[in-house]
């Protein structure tokens, strides 16, 4: 299927998050909630987004690493009439952009007619990353899989591995840790006026250098954050959703990256950056606002490099700068990312692209529920009229170009 071919005919037309009364925002440390009532939740809010009855819906696609709940099985929940087709993607960060793209592909090919994308997570009290055995309740801490061979040389999780990758970017351009700092700085003055964020109090570049080490060279501050939430959007046709109750927002290009990469310090974006652009037939320059996969701070700064926002080793000046800030050239993590508002497996990144397109970004203006924006960066986050946004999976091993309709 040529590019031009998929471009622009489906959409995102609804989103939602697993709210509660507790965790009114919908990230928390421990939701009380099992994966099923959190999916479950987010998609009743993004059903309502979109205008639809949730059991219209009749199509779902999720990624998870065994720790939540199959399409079917919530579809099923959710009262559907009947399900087309479902997809259980095994995996991470890596599908953050491919899910959507994914549930994009059975909407086009007429396979169903609203697609729910969730991802469901109790990330915080329930299974956590590189601690699968203790965290899913087993109590022993086996691991399984390809896991079994890194967890004897020391390899437990997420942190060890990226280390080795930001350990062999920062020799590679003298990138220092206070370089990292500059990212995980923006991010946060970001969530400060996002309500939903987890994390919302100040930060510098020294309290930055000041937090404990992780895994030598991230601190804590370097790192995403562990969290229970349910993310989800509903995709429909591009034709369906001109008569629906909000501004289509057109999936211009979803693509996968190449893996293995060459280079520890490679991103997808040094294989792919031509091919998306012209998969969505821009330019970089087009492109408004980025959600890029901020597990831990240099894998955005490695993609900012790769994708030509500037060269390599460069992404801490380019931030320093301003460039990255709501009214800079290309702001970027405008909630706070995956560091500060929480971790939804990226999917939460999406999720906040697509309402600043809609130019509904949750702040702390008076009246931003009813689309009006103070632009006053003391409370608000809303970044000005943007139409095309870029959003990628962890290190682009997946991207997706957004475009909002007329």
């Amino acid at each position: 299927m040529p590019p031009e071919d998929f471009r622009d005919s489906v959409a995102i037309v609804g989103i939602g998050y697993s709210r509660s009364p507790s965790a009114p925002g919908g990230f928390s440390k421990n939701s009380g909630e099992s994966v099923t009532t959190l999916t479950v939740r987010a998609a009743r809010e993004a059903a309502a987004d979109a205008g639809i009855d949730p059991k219209d819906i009749d199509a779902g696609v999720t990624y998870q690493t065994s720790d939540s709940i199959e399409p079917q099985a919530a579809l099923r929940a959710l009262g559907v009439r009947r399900i087309h087709q479902d997809t259980n993607l095994t995996g991470g960060g890596n599908y953050a952009s491919a899910s959507i793209m994914m549930g994009a592909q059975i909407i086009y090919h007429g396979m169903a007619e609203y697609c729910l994308v969730y991802r469901s997570m109790n990330g915080r009290s329930g299974f956590r990353m590189g601690q699968s055995g203790a965290g899913a309740g087993g109590g022993t801490n086996r691991v399984g899989g390809a896991g079994q061979f890194q967890n004897i040389y020391g390899l437990a999780g997420p942190p060890s591995t990226y280390a080795q990758q930001a350990r062999r970017y920062m020799g590679l351009y003298n990138v220092t840790s206070a370089d990292l700092a500059e990212w995980s700085v923006n991010s946060r003055s970001n969530a400060m006026k996002n309500p939903r964020a987890t994390m919302r109090d100040p930060i510098t570049v020294d309290d930055h250098q000041n937090s404990r080490f992780i895994v030598n060279p991230y601190h804590l501050l370097d790192c995403c954050l562990e969290t229970d939430v349910a993310c989800a959007m509903i995709l429909t046709s591009a034709e369906r959703a001109k008569d629906m109750r909000k501004t289509p927002l057109l999936i211009r290009a979803a693509i996968g990256g190449p893996s293995p990469f060459e280079d520890l310090a490679d991103t997808g974006f040094k294989y792919m950056r031509d091919k998306l652009f012209a998969a969505a037939d821009i330019q970089l320059s087009d492109i408004d606002i980025a959600l890029l996969y901020d597990n831990f701070t240099d894998c955005p700064m490695r993609m900012v490099e790769d994708i030509g926002w500037c060269g390599p080793g460069e992404c801490a000046d380019f931030v320093r700068s301003g460039a990255t800030s709501l009214d800079g050239e290309i702001p970027m993590q405008t909630q706070g990312g995956l560091i500060n508002e929480g971790y939804c497996h990226g999917l939460n990144n999406a999720l906040e692209a697509a309402q600043q397109l809609w130019g509904e970004a949750e702040c702390l203006c008076p009246k931003w529920s009813e689309g009006e924006h103070t632009y006053d960066r003391d409370i608000c986050r809303q970044t000005r009229d943007p139409k095309i946004a870029l959003h990628t999976g962890v290190v682009g091993k997946s991207a997706l170009v957004l475009m909002k309709g007329d």
